[in-house]
């Protein structure tokens, strides 16, 4: 008899392959910008660079805009009285800080007035089995960032379809807003696991995905299968048809 998590993964590939094959339907090309998040997350960012992202992010209505934490008050102050959010990440990419190094960084962002803190989970926690201490982690820093949404980055390219729905479990008793696909740095969200995500979250749940295409056209696939934001560097070219 098939586990719940082969069935989970049986239906995210059909799930793919529908939205590969054009066969659900896809958001219209207008709506694209708010589905989008310009990630800049370079340490070597200058203020002239800032303003301009976010006078990008401003002009076109972007989702959000992801920055170093340094930068966070910043893009709050020339973003002041738009939609756009802000967001921000905490032991990035690795996730491998200790616990009380990443409450602490998280702690520093809501501070600072971040909209949103993202935080790549503790992979050598899952890899080694530590499910406790991973879930028990994931809790303190939802705790730990009240009024913000929680975003977990779950590298699905480096998991297999178990730690992957694990996670996402994990991510679903820490009462987290969004679990991402990837933060970029090992590749982008491949479809099949956008698929599993969205398939393995609750509907409550948000799905943010990496792309890694320049071309809007590879990523409708994603939001077709329910990716809710997809996250890039290349946001101008992405709404270049």
């Amino acid at each position: 008899m098939p586990t719940d998590i082969e069935l989970l993964g049986k239906k995210a590939r059909r799930q793919a392959a529908l939205a590969e094959s054009g066969m659900i339907p896809i958001p219209h090309f207008s709506e694209l910008p708010s589905r989008i998040e310009h990630a800049c997350l370079s340490p070597f960012l200058s203020g002239k660079e800032i303003e301009q992202i976010c006078r990008d992010a401003a002009e076109h209505a972007f989702s959000s805009v992801c920055v170093p934490l340094p930068w966070v008050e910043t893009s709050l102050g020339l973003l002041s009285g738009t939609s756009v959010r802000v967001s921000t990440v905490v032991s990035f990419p690795m996730g491998t800080a200790p616990e009380g190094v990443k409450i602490a960084e998280a702690r520093c962002a809501l501070e600072a007035g971040a909209h949103e803190i993202q935080v790549p989970i503790a992979f050598h926690r899952l890899r080694n089995g530590d499910r406790t201490g991973l879930r028990k982690e994931m809790e303190e820093l939802r705790r730990a960032t009240p009024g913000a949404a929680l975003t977990f980055i779950i590298e699905t390219s480096m998991l297999s379809e178990e730690e992957v729905v694990t996670s996402v479990r994990m991510a679903e008793i820490a009462r987290a807003d969004f679990v991402s696909g990837g933060s970029g740095f090992w590749g982008a969200t491949e479809l099949g696991n956008a698929s599993l995500l969205r398939c393995a979250a609750p509907s409550s749940m948000k799905i943010s995905a990496a792309a890694g295409s320049r071309n809007v056209k590879a990523l409708l696939p994603l939001l077709a299968a329910g990716v809710d934001r997809v996250s890039t560097e290349n946001t101008l070219e992405l709404l270049t048809l």
